[in-house]
């Protein structure tokens, strides 16, 4: 059984980004998307029913993020960048055993 682990995500994420990007960010700048992300999670409506795979929503989780870093100083990551790291972290999350 798979279950979330940070430095796992961080790991999976740096391989399923684009090679030119694999170091290119710090474990701290990682989890601060991660966070990020989670906050978009924590404030998302529930009565909304999307599929999280769908790119709409993927695209909701991206401008978020984004909107979210440029507020935030210590913030490191480019914009262009955002949505290969947002991806890299939903697809760690499809391969952890949620129940």
């Amino acid at each position: 059984m798979s279950t979330f682990d940070e430095n796992d995500a961080i790991d999976f994420i740096r391989n399923y980004v684009p090679v030119a990007m694999k170091d290119k960010y710090s474990d701290n700048d990682i989890l601060l998307l991660m966070d990020t992300m989670y906050d978009f999670y924590d404030d998302e409506d529930d009565d909304e029913e999307e599929p999280s795979d769908s790119e709409a929503y993927i695209n909701r989780i991206v401008n978020y993020v984004k909107k979210n870093l440029r507020k935030d100083p210590d913030n490191n990551i480019e914009m262009d960048d955002v949505k290969h790291l947002v991806m890299g972290e939903i697809e760690y999350e499809n391969t952890l055993d949620i129940i």
